[in-house]
């Protein structure tokens, strides 16, 4: 499962599980077995500390949502109802002392929960500095606490439930004035429930710096004040835009996107995106080393698929597009987009290069070779698995099913134009002879899903066409 995982970076894991028959099995078996479910988790959790792949952390997520599917819907994984009824309750799975974590993460997603959930973890830590005070009182040596990085910690199992990661980055970069459908809900209930901007906000920057410097306490602080003070700026910045200002006065007027003009009227950066990135790249991803690509690889970065590796540390600018996608245009998702899933830092002009220029045709692989491939297969990689946890996420926050459509809408819709390129650049390399079948079956299913979900431009419907006819592909 896991050499698939890595070969097939489009694979969409959690369906496999499904359909795939002797997969589904293997997860039937292991939901029939806590003890064995238990023992898999923890050989994830070391094959993840090890490698650091993000298909590694990938698989066991869907692993583990799909073992709580079964346990709530058994029927609809071809389980009788006796023997649903007689699988253990979820706690079962999992550490015993972490019954509380997992009500949490398997509660609904709000703000007053999200709350909890960071109580939950300060007193962890709180809890794991004692420990270590006693330990440098008998030791008389300072030792960073590795407690939260153990395979049955808290931290290993806050990682398998992606959807809380993303909810941080959302009120991380949620101010007063953002008018789209995700900000809308967190003000409702941030007014009902009189919680502050900038609380949510602070908490939000120690959550994700505890996800991602788990067992270096200096680390983790120096990281939260950064990305604190990224918010911070990125609050201020908005502030001076005339797109702010519109939308305070007239909720219902649609947001502008400042131009040059105005940007040097109100003296803010022509493009905010450019200084996010930059100022996230400068201060935030040195401090990212817990889930970022092992320091200890011998190999240069350029043999390994970027796909593959954990990014999880550049996915949080991605916040904004989440809380104020109307405020950006194309070549600002270009550019955020493009940071989230290679890390490169490109300028405003940078974006508009065609990349077509770089290409080459040393093929289609998880080697990834060519420079245009790796951000090619990154980019839709990042897209449509970032955009399946987003979807997960909508399902829980918003109670109307028309909304949970429209936000989603919303963000195929910034991310469209991004995505036709990179698929564009992936068909060059899997239209040449002796490529994967595989890899053309996966990118044609997502493709499928995109324009089912009815968020398929004409372009995507012509690239859909010419699949079906150049590989005898099924509609």
């Amino acid at each position: 499962m896991l050499h698939e995982a890595i070969r097939r970076p489009l694979l969409c894991l959690r369906k496999e599980l499904h359909h795939r028959m002797e997969w589904r099995v293997i997860i039937i078996c292991l939901v029939c077995s806590p003890s064995m479910f238990m023992e898999m988790r923890s050989l994830f959790h070391f094959w993840f500390c090890a490698t650091g792949l993000g298909s590694v952390l990938e698989l066991h997520s869907a692993v583990v949502s799909s073992a709580l599917d079964i346990l709530l819907r058994p029927v609809s994984w071809g389980i009788s109802v006796e023997l649903g009824q007689r699988l253990p309750f979820s706690h079962a799975y999992f550490p015993s002392q972490q019954c509380d974590l997992l009500a949490i993460l398997t509660g609904p997603l709000s703000c007053e929960s999200f709350l909890g959930l960071v109580s939950y973890i300060n007193a962890l830590v709180h809890l794991d500095k004692t420990k270590t005070s006693h330990s440098l009182l008998e030791n008389l040596q300072l030792q960073p606490p590795r407690g939260l990085v153990k395979y049955n910690s808290a931290w290993s199992m806050i990682i398998n439930f992606p959807v809380w990661f993303n909810f941080a980055t959302a009120l991380l970069f949620h101010r007063e004035g953002s008018q789209d459908h995700f900000s809308e809900i967190l003000s409702k209930e941030i007014i009902s429930e009189s919680i502050s901007d900038l609380s949510l906000a602070q908490r939000a920057a120690f959550y994700l710096s505890w996800v991602l410097c788990p067992s270096n306490d200096d680390q983790r602080q120096m990281l939260a004040n950064n990305i604190l003070e990224l918010s911070h700026s990125w609050t201020r910045n908005n502030k001076k835009r005339p797109s702010y200002y519109t939308s305070i006065v007239n909720h219902r007027r649609k947001l502008q996107i400042p131009t040059a003009g105005d940007s040097e009227k109100f003296n803010v950066p022509t493009n905010p995106v450019s200084s996010l990135i930059k100022d996230f790249d400068d201060r935030c991803v040195k401090f990212c080393s817990v889930t970022a690509i092992p320091q200890g690889q011998a190999e240069e970065p350029s043999d390994f698929c970027p796909s593959c590796h954990n990014m999880l540390h550049l996915r949080i600018p991605l916040g904004v597009l989440l809380v104020s996608s109307s405020c950006l245009n194309e070549q600002s998702c270009d550019m955020l987009l493009r940071y989230t899933s290679t890390g490169q830092v490109l300028e405003s002009n940078e974006v508009q290069i065609k990349t077509k220029n770089h290409a080459n045709n040393d093929g289609f692989s998880t080697s990834c070779r060519g420079v245009s491939e790796q951000w090619a297969l990154s980019g839709a990689y990042l897209i449509f698995g970032w955009l399946d946890i987003v979807e997960d996420m909508s399902l829980v926050i918003f109670d109307c099913e028309d909304t949970c459509h429209r936000f989603v809408s919303q963000l195929r819709t910034k991310t469209g134009p991004y995505l036709l390129k990179c698929v564009k650049l992936l068909l060059e390399v899997l239209y040449e002879p002796d490529q994967d079948r595989d890899s053309v079956t996966d990118l044609h299913n997502r493709l499928l899903n995109w324009k089912k979900n009815g968020h398929c431009c004409e372009a995507f419907e012509d690239i859909i066409l010419q699949m079906n006819k150049k590989f005898n592909l099924p509609l």
